[in-house]
């Protein structure tokens, strides 16, 4: 027993005598290259509704409510477009149109020019009014505008 005990601290001690071997290892660097697009999107715009009494008073429409998300820091303008495109410019900030149903002049305006993204829906509408005393054309006690060829109109993003 004696001689495999001195065996034993005779291999300890040689193993204790070899050098460790080192893990060895290598490093490097990467960028992450990045290219955003920047866009903006408009939700849906409800109906700007009138209610208006021949030859009474002005009306102001109500609806016309709409949301813009855009890149944040992106700059953004609104423009309104006439249903027939002929009678303003695009992008116009505000338009004129003689509803060719029920023969009464609005104007279209917005709530603001534009604004700034900040990557978040930010609240809009698009504005209406009608001028007094206008007498329109209807051969029934109430009409509507749904027959009008020029009823639709365009809400227009510029980024």
């Amino acid at each position: 027993m004696k001689k495999l005990l001195i065996s034993a601290a005779v291999a300890a001690s040689l193993v204790a005598m070899v050098p460790a071997a080192e893990a060895a290892s290598t490093s490097g660097t990467f960028n992450v290259d990045i290219t955003l697009t920047s866009a903006c999107s408009l939700s849906a715009i409800t109906a700007v509704n009138f209610a208006y009494t021949s030859l009474g008073g002005a009306a102001t429409a109500t609806g016309g409510g709409f949301t813009v998300s855009c890149t944040n820091t992106l700059p953004y303008t609104f423009g309104l477009q006439s249903g027939n495109g002929a009678a303003v410019p695009p992008g116009a900030a505000t338009i004129s149109v003689t509803d060719d149903a029920v023969n009464l002049t609005y104007d279209l305006g917005l709530s603001a020019a534009g604004g700034t993204g900040n990557g978040a829906a930010q609240a809009y509408s698009v504005t209406g009014s009608m001028a007094a005393l206008q007498a329109g054309t209807c051969a029934t006690a109430s009409c509507t505008n749904a027959a009008a060829t020029n009823r639709t109109h365009t809400l227009i993003v510029n980024y």
